[in-house]
């Protein structure tokens, strides 16, 4: 079996990404590249304000963020195309204090082989991808959380 189990976010063979590949927005229009945003094993979570799951699991997100103290090793990246005031906008109608960055250069959908939204990564800071899944996860489900967690210690 080639690629990756999307079920349980465990991957059958390595991946690499070219984390500099995608250029972000934060909302003073400060722009970084991705990469610079990891050190070390890393959560990437990324959605956009269209998409019906990402409304449902980003306060989800925010909650397992919170227990499990995250910080900087959650990066929350919008695949919108609409100016940053509208993602802001729409985390604070959800009542999502995470902030997020929005991608404005490169595709991520294409860096990672994702092919919906929302989608998480967990990549080391090289770039390797750890785990991965497409779809919304269930963080509230301790085995599943769980599987992220455990690659954030190693």
């Amino acid at each position: 079996m080639a690629g990756l189990a999307w079920g349980s976010g465990v991957l059958a063979r390595p991946m690499s990404a070219d984390l500099d590949a995608v250029t972000l927005e934060d909302g003073t229009g400060e722009t970084v590249l991705l990469g610079e945003l990891v050190e070390g094993a890393t959560i990437l979570h990324f959605w956009a304000t269209w998409c019906a799951p990402c409304r449902e699991e980003l306060p989800e997100l925010q909650a397992f963020a919170e227990a499990e103290g995250l910080g900087e090793r959650l990066v929350l990246v919008s695949v919108d195309t609409a100016e940053y005031g509208r993602v802001a906008a729409f985390l604070d109608n959800l009542g999502v204090g995470l902030s997020s960055w929005r991608q404005v250069e490169g595709n991520v959908g294409s860096v990672f082989a994702i092919l919906g939204y929302p989608s998480t990564v967990v990549v080391d800071g090289a770039g390797e991808v750890l785990w991965r899944r497409q779809g919304a996860v269930d963080w509230g489900d301790a085995v599943k959380a769980g599987e992220v967690t455990d690659l954030l210690e190693e």
